[in-house]
């Protein structure tokens, strides 16, 4: 029987055994083996950098990292949607971050989560951002703001994954990442700059609408500037059509008046010849008694004829009134409907329920041509009242000159100095996305279902950052607006003057020179004013024709359309207002990219090169260029190898002439 200590002994004969063999197989692999040596040096580097980060202080990638695992940690956490519940959810969470920074650095991770959250509740998180520099710790506030940035990296990762919305039929995607697909072994490091289109995500027929959109902000050109566009929607204002019951009535209002009028004359003329004899004040009294009596002795059938005209204008004057009194009922009957249902219907109207001021509807006029007018400025003109009352919630309240706003008027007068609509862009801009933000909030609060333009995770200002822009180089002019526009819109938009920098600035504008379409007019009868030197912008905008330009409009799926000289879409304007509708040109296949063109097709190769590479620094390369440049080229050679010919032609003709030339002078010279 084989004993405790031999089998010890065995065992641990083999484990030396086998412990020489390992370090003899290390010791080969670290001799023989590149690949080994490589994982040993990483592996000591790593331990290395392990030891120096445990004496050392975080780094910023440090405090990424581990927000990123935080994030992943209270993704699953479900945020309170009511405002009371908002506010409990606030107060604890906070406490919390209170009580674990107490405990110490063991706590901090569970902190600065605690206190990210209640970020996410809290109506105003700059504010509350300073209030987190000022009282946390150091570490605990750069692990919130390396979540928060984090958070935002990972919203812009997946944007294109569910922008546009589904609806839409249409997806972006990056090309240069297709065709890396395509490409067997392709790294991905040697894909860098994103190409992102639009490409169809269904199949259409020709002359089909694949998708409508609203615009985010837009601009009337100055030419357009004549009170018979709407400065909101860009719509022509029809003149008001006055019905022929209408006209009737206005006629007998006129008759009356004048009969009214005449009797007045008659009254008044004979005192004022009293007036003259007598050299003495009269009463009107006495006066009228005096012509009465007059009139009576004198003709008689004259008093008939006035009781007669006086009892047919207090009979119409009684039907005035009863007019009057229905006109009222009717009113009042419509006020009562319209209450009921708006308690039956609370989400009808969210600019009701708003916390922003109204625009007084005694500032506002119906003018002859069906106009809204605001009679603080005199200049801004709607085609309806929700027009009116948008444009005012959004950006007017702000960018009005009446009432001796000196800001505005001084802003409007640089603007149209520089020969420019993107300040104006701007500036209503940054009134759309702050008004957008409230009206959701507001909406969120109070339990209304939001409007389907806003059911969005992404706010305006996200779009936006998804677009390609132009880099400019901000001219003294810019600094200029820039700072008059902060000036402007610092009442209404809080911030704006710390937030829109002049980096900001000009990649706003360059945005806007990128993006922009022009909006065109084609009703039938239209006719929109020419551009002239004085009301020329410099702004660039998309489009194949400048013919019927009222203004230009910025639009967050469409911007994502690329050129092509030869365009499958187009972009055509819902009942002429700046809502768009890309209608294709031809039938267009599921997964084929969508192209507008983005200036005239009629326009010759050359002069549309020079176009794309001075507005938009592209070096248009499509079929419809390739094969215009070859066909220019093919007939450059034909004319190169035509004119080559011809002096070929030429010297031998000349040579010829010249032989005979010389054959002549020497048989005149034999003779």
């Amino acid at each position: 029987m084989v004993s405790g200590k031999s089998i010890a002994i065995a065992a641990s004969v083999t484990a030396a055994v086998a412990g020489l063999g390992y370090i003899a197989y290390f010791d080969y692999k670290r001799r023989h083996d590149r690949k080994f040596r490589r994982k040993l040096k990483r592996d000591r580097q790593k331990v290395e950098k392990k030891a120096q980060k445990i004496g050392a202080a975080p780094t910023l990638e440090d405090f990424n990292e581990q927000a990123i695992e935080l994030l992943d940690i209270i993704s699953k956490e479900k945020l309170p949607e009511s405002a009371d519940e908002k506010e409990q959810y606030f107060m604890a969470q906070v406490s919390q971050g209170e009580t674990l920074c107490a405990a110490g650095a063991s706590g901090y991770a569970e902190a600065a989560c605690r206190f990210f959250q209640a970020l996410k509740v809290y109506p105003n998180p700059v504010e509350l951002v300073m209030i987190y520099q000022k009282t946390t710790p150091d570490d605990v506030f750069k692990l919130v703001m390396a979540m928060m940035a984090q958070e935002v990296r990972q919203k812009q990762l997946r944007y294109f994954d569910v922008f546009p919305p589904k609806d839409k039929n249409v997806q972006i995607k990056d090309k240069n990442k297709m065709g890396a697909k395509e490409k067997k072994g392709a790294k991905k490091e040697e894909v860098v700059t994103p190409n992102r289109g639009l490409f169809a995500t269904k199949d259409f027929a020709a002359n089909e609408i694949v998708y409508e959109e609203d615009a985010v902000v837009s601009s009337l050109l100055p030419c357009a500037r004549n009170g018979r566009f709407c400065y909101h929607c860009m719509k022509d204002i029809p003149d008001l059509v006055v019905e022929s019951n209408d006209i009737e009535n206005t006629k007998v209002e006129s008759e009356s008046d004048a009969k009214v009028e005449q009797n007045t004359e008659q009254n008044t003329e004979q005192p004022a010849e009293n007036m003259k004899t007598d050299e003495q004040p009269v009463e009107e009294s006495e006066v009228a008694e005096e012509a009465a009596e007059k009139a009576s002795a004198e003709e008689p059938s004259a008093v008939a004829s006035i009781e007669t005209e006086s009892s047919a204008k207090t009979d119409e004057e009684e039907h005035v009134a009863v007019a009057e009194k229905e006109e009222e009922k009717d009113a009042a009957s419509e006020a009562k409907e319209e209450e009921q249902k708006a308690a039956d219907e609370p989400e009808a109207s969210l600019a009701q329920t708003t916390d922003t001021k109204a625009a007084p509807a005694s500032e506002f006029t119906d003018k002859s041509s069906g106009a809204i007018e605001c009679e603080k400025c005199h200049k801004a003109v709607y085609c309806s009242d929700k027009c009116r009352q948008d444009a005012y919630d959004a950006y007017h309240q702000f960018m009005c000159t009446g009432n001796n706003n000196s800001t505005a008027t001084e802003f409007f007068d640089l603007v149209k100095k520089n020969h420019e609509l993107a300040p104006i862009m701007i500036a209503k801009f940054f009134g759309v996305l702050v008004d957008r933000e409230k009206k959701k909030e507001l909406a969120r609060a109070i339990g209304l279902p939001l409007d389907p333009s806003m059911e969005d995770e992404y706010t305006t200002w996200e779009h936006l950052e998804c677009m390609r822009y132009l880099e400019l180089i901000p001219t003294t002019g810019d600094v200029v607006l820039m700072r008059k526009l902060s000036e402007l819109m610092s009442a209404g938009v809080p911030g704006i003057s710390e937030f829109v920098t002049g980096d900001r600035y000009t990649m706003l504008k360059g945005k806007l020179e990128y993006n922009t379409y022009a909006v065109v007019n084609t009703a039938e009868g239209v006719k929109v004013p020419e551009d002239t030197e004085e009301t020329h912008v410099s702004d660039s905008m998309r489009g194949s024709s400048s013919s019927g330009a009222v203004g230009l409009s910025l639009y967050l799926i469409s911007s994502h359309l690329t050129h092509d000289c030869d365009p499958n879409v187009e972009i055509a304007f819902v009942g002429n207002t700046d809502k768009a509708a890309i209608r294709t040109l031809r039938p267009v296949a599921k997964g084929e990219e969508l192209h507008v063109s983005f200036v005239s097709t009629e326009l010759d190769r050359e002069t549309r090169q020079k176009k794309l590479s001075s507005q938009y620094r592209i070096t248009c390369s499509c079929d419809k260029c390739k094969a215009e440049n070859a066909a220019a080229e093919e007939k450059a050679k034909a004319e190169a190898e035509a004119e080559e010919k011809a002096e070929q032609e030429s010297e031998e003709k000349t040579s010829q002439e010249a032989e005979a030339e010389a054959e002549v002078t020497e048989t005149s010279e034999q003779n």
